[in-house]
Parts: C-alpha cells; sequence; structure tokens
C-alpha cells in the first residue's frame, strides 16, 4: 500500500473592495448626457474593484426607456470623457431602465402607470395598494383596493410626497 496523498491547497483571495465612489467630473458628464439623450439620471452605482470598476446607470423618462435612450446616454458618456483616465479604467458600463416592480425614486415616474395597481407605503408604515388615478411630483391619487379587489364604496385617497416612503407599481400576471 503506498502512502496517502497529501494535497496542498493555497487560497489567494483578491480583494473585492467596493468602489463607491464616482468623481464629480463623470457625474456632471453623466447628467449632460442623460439630458442629451431626453432622459432622467435616476440612479448610478459604482461597483467592482478599484482597479476595474463597473458603471450602472439607471434612467427613465415619461414615456418609458427605449434602446436609443441608453445608447444615447453610453455614447454620451464615451464622447464627453473620452480622454478620462478614471473612465478609462472602466469594465463596463451598463445603462438600463429601472426594473418593472423597482420603487420609484420620483412621483413622476408613475405618470405613466395610470390606470395601473400601485403599492404605497407610507411613512408611518401604512401601506395602500390601488389602481392609479394620478400622479404629480408632489402627490399620489389611488382608487384603494383591499385583498386585490376594489372597495364597496371607493373613493380616492390622495398622498402627497413627503407621507412616502416607497411606492411602486404591482405587477400582475391575470
Amino acid at each position: 500500500m503506498g502512502c496517502p496523498a497529501h494535497f496542498l491547497f493555497v487560497l489567494r483571495i483578491q480583494p473585492t473592495t467596493t468602489v463607491n465612489i464616482l468623481p464629480d467630473h463623470v457625474r456632471i458628464a453623466l447628467l449632460d448626457a442623460c439630458t442629451a439623450a431626453g432622459a432622467e439620471l435616476i440612479d448610478v452605482t459604482v461597483r467592482g474593484t478599484e482597479r476595474q470598476p463597473l458603471l450602472d446607470v439607471t434612467i427613465d423618462t415619461l414615456e418609458g426607456v427605449s434602446h436609443e435612450h441608453c445608447r444615447d446616454v453610453s455614447r454620451g458618456l464615451d464622447e464627453r470623457l473620452a480622454d478620462d483616465e478614471w473612465y478609462g479604467r472602466l469594465r463596463a458600463v451598463d445603462v438600463s431602465s429601472p426594473g418593472a416592480d423597482a420603487p420609484v425614486k420620483y412621483l413622476w415616474q408613475l405618470k405613466k402607470h395610470v390606470g395601473r395597481t400601485v403599492r404605497c407605503t407610507r411613512t408611518d408604515g401604512t401601506v395602500v395598494e390601488g389602481t392609479l388615478v394620478s400622479a404629480t411630483d408632489d402627490t399620489l391619487v389611488l382608487l384603494p383596493r383591499r385583498s386585490g379587489k376594489p372597495l364597496d364604496a371607493p373613493s380616492q385617497t390622495t398622498i402627497t410626497s413627503g407621507d412616502i416612503a416607497s411606492a411602486n407599481v404591482v405587477i400582475s400576471f391575470s
């Protein structure tokens, strides 16, 4: 019988420090690129390693985000930051719309969803779900529902932006 096998495993852990600092000049270029593309910047996240950061950009418009909006923002960044050292280190720039069920950052994002079901969590923790009647920059008007069914005597509920902790469109597959 031979000797039992001996294995030496060397585990090298590469630091994956999350880079979450977006230089001011890049943020300004990004805002300019969004404006030129007819879109609003909703969120930007820098992730990855310091040596190879990734830039995740979320944009939106009142009409919804098209492939052209994403392409135009990406190209706009490329043009504005072509010779920038920080931008040149990026492994990727991903420009996309918010997910279908993502909470909205601005109430105007809900204007295109009038007639759909919206769930709004108030700052006091109560939840109102119902058909979106209207949305402005400052208020939401909902026709509340309980357990997915309309109330017997429905009355509209107006919720001001200061009372909203989060709001999102409810996705339904019925």
